[in-house]
């Protein structure tokens, strides 16, 4: 579920161009409702926006932070090229400006919640311990962003690392709950028809499998760069190496992407 919905009437006043879902805000001690109101505080604030309106960033000057989200692709189509390097730059800013950071963390807080919903099915703590472990990664994510090595789809690169720091590395996954089935039940599993599970599974999805039975993580951006459909070349030309050893490189990720996942890549 969004949490944020755009205005479509233009700002001329430092009115909010977004408006938080009230739900998020119904347990005031949680951190997400902490954020929001900390967000709804600092965004028409003279000096977070003097701070801001000094990066010279593409546009106008900026008489609210809402505006900040959306130029950096906040409820906008996901081919958003325009987003994607505004938020390139703040990320870039971010990492020697907490508030660059602050606005970043604001800006992908609805798809790390997501995460934190789905989680908290699993892990013990439930949804609280996920925010509690997703936010924290977050913030260390954004801080040390590689931003002249991962130019691109910059959102995502963000929410699926700060997934990975919170949940995977460090074998934190052993967190996860075991629960008990029914061998009835588990039988009906083992004997469903070959048709059902015969559905497309994208790269990405296969990456986050991956990534749940341990594999190297130096595989994962050469992985993600298959799964935008860079080339071989395209690689080399970005770590500056030659084509054969970026095909070599490739051509161990995926090997271990099909021993990770026991799929035909």
């Amino acid at each position: 579920m969004t949490q944020l919905t755009t205005t479509q009437q233009k700002i001329t006043t430092n009115q909010p161009l977004l408006v938080w879902s009230p739900g998020l805000a119904q347990r005031p001690a949680s951190p997400v409702s902490r954020l929001i109101k900390e967000w709804q505080l600092m965004s028409d604030r003279n000096r977070e926006l003097e701070i801001v309106n000094s990066w010279s960033l593409p546009g106008a000057k900026v008489a609210h932070l809402d505006e900040v989200l959306v130029r950096a692709g906040f409820n906008t189509a996901r081919d958003d090229s325009q987003g994607d390097q505004y938020l390139w730059l703040l990320v870039k800013q971010a990492t020697s400006d907490e508030l660059a950071a602050r606005i970043v963390l604001q800006r992908i807080l609805p798809p790390l919640l997501a995460i934190a919903r789905r989680r908290g099915r699993i892990v013990d703590g439930g949804i609280d311990s996920a925010i509690a472990d997703i936010l924290p990664s977050a913030w260390g994510v954004i801080r040390k962003y590689p931003w002249h090595r991962r130019p691109n789809k910059v959102a995502s690169n963000l929410v699926r690392d700060s997934e990975y720091f919170a949940f995977v590395h460090g074998n934190r996954s052993k967190r996860y709950k075991v629960i008990p089935m029914d061998p009835y039940v588990l039988c009906e599993f083992v004997a469903a028809p070959e048709q059902e599970l015969e559905q497309e599974i994208s790269l990405d999805q296969l990456i986050a499998v991956a990534l749940e039975q341990g594999i190297d993580p130096k595989h994962i951006e050469i992985l993600r760069a298959v799964a935008s459909g860079d080339s071989a070349t395209m690689i080399a030309s970005r770590y500056g190496v030659a084509e054969r050893t970026a095909r070599a490189w490739r051509a161990k990720a995926i090997s271990e992407l099909r021993v990770r996942t026991r799929c035909a890549v």
